[in-house]
């Protein structure tokens, strides 16, 4: 048996009979350290300065780089650069924003991270992931170079956005998406940062939209990156995140109100091992038997966030279950970098998906819920 079959077998077997995963033993700064510096492999991984897109234990092989997800890990490593007082990862998060100023197109916008058939075609989301980047990156040097690349990214996500307030054009697979809050709170960042109210005006026409999508179960219309599936965790998160963290930044009701609606349906859901299952309908059953990793992670944000927002204790208990749960799928005994500190996409790792993958924006968001709660822990 080739030896990365093996690897992939003795996961498979492992997710398969070990469903719950045992949660001893939680060492929050191993983990987080462990994710980081699987990122920094990934960044190793490629030849342009980018984030491979993940690994993959059917082809043994990494992908090309993800522009969308390079960008919104450029924040993760510079706040771990600061809170451990180490530069390495200043200067590899500032190495990965200057890949993507040199990726932007000329309209400003950033193109979809498949380019193997030679074209480029800048979308919408990734180009506001982007722009969280960017906008840290500056605050962080003053380099006007990512100012420029900022405000051209942003012009260029007004410039197409509908009258309404959604984003049709330069969409992925062609389908509108509430997980545009998450543009939408791009553009909120920029706004506090740079002061122009085209920003905050453009951001809050697609939060008050995305609003209009939201169920009163909290559940969300036209959330999946298809129009014919169930949305996963994933996006239902990046979809209440965009909108709750907006809310706490511009301090709106109506904003953090609709975040906390999408936060407590989770509450209501979580299983008993601390985790959600990967997708659900629009009355909340769930339609998979898997767990998206990233989402758990994700969600723990949100919970962490309204937590800190109300001191409501059961939103940091549910948070603590769902990143234990995670951390304790981390791969942390193997010597194989491709795959020790990573999150899988999936557990069990066969699950919808990612499947059979570790993506880089999984140990992203692990890292940052994590770094969120240690915070929280520490001040109390």
């Amino acid at each position: 048996m080739p030896p990365k079959l093996s690897v992939l077998a003795r996961q498979t077997i492992r997710d398969w009979f070990l469903f719950s995963p045992n949660r001893n033993g939680v060492n929050p700064q191993r983990h987080i350290q462990e994710a980081v510096n699987w990122i920094l492999h990934a960044n190793e991984m490629t030849e342009d300065g980018g984030i491979s897109k993940g690994y993959s234990l059917i082809t043994d092989s990494w992908a090309p780089s993800y522009p969308e997800t390079s960008g919104y890990t450029v924040p993760t490593l510079l706040d771990y650069a600061q809170i451990t007082g180490n530069d390495t990862y200043r200067i590899k998060a500032l190495a990965v924003a200057d890949y993507l100023v040199d990726l932007q197109l000329p309209d400003g916008g950033i193109p979809y991270w498949d380019m193997s058939n030679g074209q480029m075609h800048p979308v919408v989301f990734d180009t506001g992931q982007v722009l969280f980047g960017w906008i840290k990156a500056y605050a962080v040097t003053s380099d006007e170079r990512y100012k420029s690349a900022a405000y051209k990214a942003a012009n260029w996500l007004a410039d197409c956005q509908d009258d309404d307030g959604a984003w049709r054009k330069y969409q992925h697979l062609n389908q509108v998406k509430t997980i545009d809050t998450r543009v939408a709170l791009a553009l909120v960042k920029a706004y506090r940062q740079f002061g122009e109210e085209s920003f905050l005006q453009s951001a809050e026409r697609n939060l008050d939209w995305a609003i209009t999508q939201q169920q009163e179960n909290g559940w969300f219309k036209n959330c999946a990156f298809r129009v014919d599936e169930d949305p996963f965790t994933h996006t239902l998160a990046y979809t209440a995140e965009g909108l709750l963290e907006s809310g706490v930044i511009l301090k709106s009701a109506r904003y953090i109100a609709a975040g906390k609606r999408t936060g407590d349906a989770f509450l209501n859901i979580q299983r008993k091992d601390g985790a959600l299952y990967s997708t659900y309908d629009q009355d909340w059953s769930p339609t998979s038997r898997s767990s998206c990793l990233t989402g758990n992670c994700q969600i723990a944000g949100i919970w962490l966030r309204l937590f800190e927002h109300s001191r409501e204790e059961r939103y940091l208990h549910a948070a603590q279950r769902a990143l234990n749960f995670v951390a304790a799928t981390q791969e942390l005994t193997t010597s194989d970098p491709n795959i020790r500190g990573a999150i899988a996409g999936s557990y069990p790792i066969h699950g919808r998906y990612e499947r059979f993958k570790y993506p880089n924006w999984a140990a992203k968001f692990f890292v940052d819920a994590m770094l969120f709660l240690s915070q929280i822990e520490a001040q109390r």
